[in-house]
């Protein structure tokens, strides 16, 4: 058949409102209800004429010149017969959507986008057809051959033919056979065939031609591969050899483009995973662009799909109606594509029998050479008990937690099937390289053991690009974008990107490990530490900025900053620096702090001087005195240096409000960073070298606060 792009300006209104126009397709933030209207003539030739969606979001009704075609789930294809209700010209296509009321379609996962997402194309041609194709192999033990079957069926083809050509990357026919339709397809064997896989994404063209004589009614044409993806136990097999899969969950959202991402868009990011060391991406949570799958097919990526399941209750019946339909249309648009080697049936859902047996049921029915699974967040032994009882070919778990024992305690608990973590890292560890690395280490260590005690064949970091997301507030989104992710908004690498990857090569033998991350401090220190003497007085500081902050006047700040709750304050992990005092000392108005010790050296290193109740640039007055510090030397004279706002003290925090501000001190220099949490506790310290005048040896330390409580921090004090 002959396609006719329906591509372009359309008339469109939100609600029952003015009409204005659209370019379609287009993705657009939901608004409720909204229409899409377009006047178009009929091209001339052809007994049928069929209309095509490739996807909207995420309920549609369609109607033709008045007449009610039929409606629609979100994201995958349609396709209405509508030869007896086109006219010749003049006719009128309106397509109304509904982006926030469906009971199936709109999730709190993702930030939702409704509108014609996908192309709309007009089908001219014979009212014979091809309605569908499958291509399937079976690739001998050696993998020296492989026997194929292409399973046509076609609509009002009575005494046609079915001519099959299949041709290699060179254009070349390496064979080429015909059937009767109704006959059941022969099956073909082609020797040494080139095989697909990630290192080789080798492709053969498929083209299906329906023939009635020597005269060709329709076509199909598609890329194909040979490849077995298998399982035994722990492990899965890539064309007989065991395969870790190295993957990373995707949305299908590049930047503000919604569910409308350039095909170049596409393969460039595509390519960039690939380029990164992944094998495999799971593309979330809902059946992407078909383009999406013919470019990982084209580089070699392994892929899943999934029907747009998230934190949903599979028992509703509205609900479960929806997406099996959505996928079982997914399956038969792909299921040709190499690439794919299972399909997951849900993300995140409360399980019930009668969808986990359905779904597979219905994977079946289209698709009975892949596997099929789900991604799942629940418990190991309710993960257990239904991927058994529904016949799941692996087990999934997301193994979230701020330590590796969940993820170890789901490899010893689900060890007779292969055991996919499909999702893992989010916030514990996107800001956190080393304990990053650690979870890598650990999951390479899980796949090299093929024992019951814990075994891994494949791990998905969630995830690639960072989306909008309104819903799930702090820890994972800031400022409304989920914030747990390889790469930001626009594609530039988090600080976790070049770890994931190159920890992951190191951890699976494929290359050295080259980064180390330090934690902190920022510069190294020395000397000869002088011990505090008396309370620190960081509990009673600690009480007051939980209380209340109100003395804090920048310029950034705004009321939720009063309300916010502090759970640790600026003070350090224990063990972080054995050089500095992990509680910080507080020097207090009308009360010195106190060092003590015998230090020779020319310097006085202040480690802290930082306000955590002000200090420039949230407050006090710029260049007013903070602190005074005396030196007593052993010779029995002593020296004085101010410490002042703006010049050697500043604020300790590095955020405020909703925005991140960079302290600094004109003659003190940043030692170390460090947060509990990203929202609220972010804290900088400071480092000060003041020359000492006297060649005697320091004995004491004296630190008096100025007539403000500043709550200023000292965290060492250093002779050297």
């Amino acid at each position: 058949m002959i396609e006719y792009s329906l591509n372009g300006t359309w008339e469109y209104r939100i609600g029952y409102g003015a009409w204005g126009t659209r370019e379609v397709p287009f993705s657009a933030l939901a608004v409720g209800h909204s229409e899409c209207r377009l006047r178009f003539d009929l091209p001339d030739g052809g007994e049928r004429t069929l209309l095509r969606f490739d996807g909207i979001t995420y309920a549609a009704t369609v109607h033709l010149n008045g007449k009610t075609l039929g409606e629609m789930y979100p994201y995958c294809e349609y396709l209405f017969d509508i030869t007896d209700c086109v006219l010749p010209q003049d006719n009128t296509l309106l397509v109304e959507l509904e982006d926030l009321s469906p009971a199936f379609g709109p999730s709190a996962g993702w930030e939702n986008y409704g509108g014609i997402i996908r192309p709309v194309t007009l089908l001219i041609g014979a009212r014979e057809r091809i309605a569908s194709c499958f291509f399937h192999a079976e690739l001998a033990e050696d993998f020296s051959s492989a026997a194929y079957t292409v399973d046509v069926a076609c609509e009002e083809a009575d005494g046609c033919r079915v001519l099959v050509t299949l041709s290699d990357a060179d254009d070349r026919t390496v064979d080429r056979f015909c059937f009767s339709v109704g006959e059941e397809a022969p099956v073909r064997r082609l020797e040494s065939p080139l095989l697909w896989s990630p290192d080789h994404p080798n492709l053969y063209r498929l083209s299906v031609s329906l023939m009635r004589k020597e005269n060709r009614l329709d076509g199909y044409e598609t890329a194909v591969g040979f490849r077995s993806f298998t399982c035994d136990r722990h492990r899965f097999y890539l064309n007989g050899e065991p395969i870790f899969l190295l993957g990373v969950c995707r949305h299908e959202m590049i930047g503000s483009s919604g569910h409308c991402p350039t095909r170049e868009d596409v393969r460039q990011e595509l390519c960039r995973i690939k380029d990164a060391g992944c094998n495999f991406v799971r593309l979330v949570h809902y059946p992407h662009a078909k383009e999406t799958l013919e470019i990982a097919a084209e580089i070699g990526l392994m892929v899943s799909e999934e029907p747009g399941l998230w934190g949903s209750d599979t028992a509703d019946p509205e609900l479960a109606r929806g997406s099996l339909e959505v996928l079982r249309r997914t399956v038969l648009r792909d299921r040709n594509s190499p690439s794919i080697v299972f399909w997951l049936a849900f993300n995140e859902c409360r399980f019930s029998e009668g969808y986990l047996r359905a779904a597979r049921k219905t994977v079946l029915a289209c698709d009975k050479t892949r596997m099929i699974s789900g991604a799942n967040d629940r418990g190991d032994a309710e993960t257990l008990e239904f991927f058994n009882l529904c016949e799941f070919d692996f087990y999934t778990s997301h193994p979230y937690a701020p330590t590796f024992e969940r993820a170890r305690n789901s490899a010893r608990a689900l060890h007779d099937k292969p055991l996919v973590f499909t999702e893992w890292g989010g916030f514990f560890v996107y800001d956190n390289p080393p304990l990053l690395a650690d979870f890598i280490r650990e999951m390479a260590n899980l796949y090299k053991n093929p024992s019951d005690d814990g075994a891994l064949a494949g791990a998905f970091f969630w995830f690639w690009r960072e989306v909008y997301d309104f819903n799930r507030g702090a820890p994972a989104c800031h400022d409304g974008i989920l914030s747990e992710a390889l790469v930001d908004y626009n594609g530039t690498p988090t600080p976790i990107y070049s770890t994931y990857f190159n920890t992951w090569k190191a951890a699976l033998g494929l290359a050295e490990e080259k980064e180390k991350y330090e934690y902190i401090p920022l510069a190294p220190l020395g000397g000869t530490r002088l011990a505090p003497q008396g309370e620190d007085g960081f509990e009673e500081l600690f009480a007051k900025m939980r209380e209340s902050i109100d003395v804090l006047r920048g310029p950034l700040m705004h009321n939720e900053w009063r309300r916010r709750t502090f759970w640790f304050g600026p003070r350090l992990k224990e063990g972080t620096d054995a050089s500095i005092w992990a509680t910080p000392c507080v020097v207090k108005p009308k009360n010195p702090l106190v060092f003590l010790g015998r230090a020779e050296g020319e310097e006085l290193t202040l480690v802290g001087l930082s306000g955590a109740l002000c200090g420039y640039p949230l407050g006090g007055e710029y260049g007013e005195e903070v602190a005074r510090v005396t030196v007593f030397y052993e010779n029995g004279k002593a020296e004085q240096f101010s410490l002042r706002n703006g010049y050697e003290v500043t604020t300790v925090y590095t955020t405020v409000g909703s925005s991140r501000i960079n302290p600094q001190a004109a003659h003190a220099t940043p030692f170390a960073y460090f947060s509990y949490d990203k929202n609220h506790e972010n804290y900088i310290i400071n480092r000060l070298a003041l020359p000492l005048a006297e060649r005697s040896a320091v004995t004491r330390v004296e630190i008096a606060a100025g007539e403000r409580d500043s709550g200023l921090l000292i965290f060492g004090v250093f002779v050297e």
